[in-house]
């Protein structure tokens, strides 16, 4: 779980290590008093969003273990994962029946737009957090990561300037696709009622290119030109209206790494276990 959030591309912001959006509470970049800084931090717990349990980036066929039994509970889990994550659309497509089953449910998943408003939302976070435009990203991003790149932005060199260009999508057999989508509810920060989120997480690879410029003369600054190529899984998460059970905007949540074996089954033993640990909890 400690590579959760993390955003992929550290190299837009000239830090040696990357960003985590567990860290986003109170920025001290942002250069806020104690009270404003308390005052910040409860309005984030009050919108704060976690990723869904369960969620899961798969490497290709072709990465899984080479041991027989590890190949087969990788395939085990992996299959288990689907068809849990299809039971919650299920179960909401029934909810969201007028009737209880006997008529067209409200809520739409609408599946295929994940791709290309994923595509659409990287390349707006990506041009805005080079041009420090933080208008952009307070729209396509959810609060906790905003507040990551604002204090980001804020902490870079003065007289920098810097431009982003997606130059190319790469292994376009593979890439785009969707690698994770589910639909649930989630408990409010408060722990009082829940909430309804849908979550997709699209996998893009890339070629980028990033230039910084030299704010007062325009000039190019020597070395600071790079290529890079780029896989990049991102997290969309959309909350869904009481009642009308209408989605709002799609924003970005942050990226999440390729998961390993490992990681996926110490991911869902922890899932368990704070499961059955509510349980034990409730009962007493």
């Amino acid at each position: 779980m400690a590579e959760l959030a993390r955003i992929a591309r550290p190299w837009l912001f000239s830090l040696s290590q990357p960003m985590r959006t567990s860290t986003i509470a109170a920025s001290p970049y942002l250069g806020l008093g104690r009270a404003a800084q308390k005052e910040m931090t409860m309005q984030t717990e009050a919108v704060s969003t976690f990723l869904l349990p369960y969620t899961v980036v798969p490497p290709p066929v072709y990465r899984f273990p080479l041991s027989p039994v590890k190949f087969s509970k990788m395939v085990w889990m992996l299959a288990k994962n689907r068809t849990v994550a299809l039971g919650s659309l299920l179960g909401v497509y029934f909810v969201s029946m007028r009737a209880k089953g006997f008529s067209w449910p409200r809520f739409r998943s609408k599946k295929r737009t994940c791709i290309p408003t994923a595509k659409a939302l990287h390349v707006m976070m990506s041009e805005a957090v080079a041009q420090g435009d933080k208008d952009t990203l307070r729209r396509v991003c959810t609060t906790e990561l905003f507040q990551t790149l604002a204090g980001a932005i804020d902490s870079r060199p003065a007289g920098m300037r810097t431009e982003w260009e997606l130059l190319r999508y790469d292994d376009k057999l593979s890439y785009p696709r969707l690698a994770d989508f589910r639909v649930t509810y989630q408990p409010l920060p408060s722990g009082k009622g829940m909430r309804l989120i849908k979550q997709a997480v699209v996998s893009i690879s890339s070629v980028q290119r990033l230039t910084r410029y030299n704010a007062k003369t325009g000039e190019k600054i020597p070395g600071g030109e790079r290529e890079r190529y780029m896989k990049e899984h991102l997290v969309l998460q959309s909350n869904v209206k009481d009642g009308t059970f209408e989605a709002e905007p799609w924003k970005v949540w942050g990226t999440l790494p390729e998961m390993s074996y490992e990681m996926i089954r110490d991911d869902t033993a922890m899932y368990k276990e704070a499961i059955n640990d509510n349980s034990r909890r409730r009962g007493r």
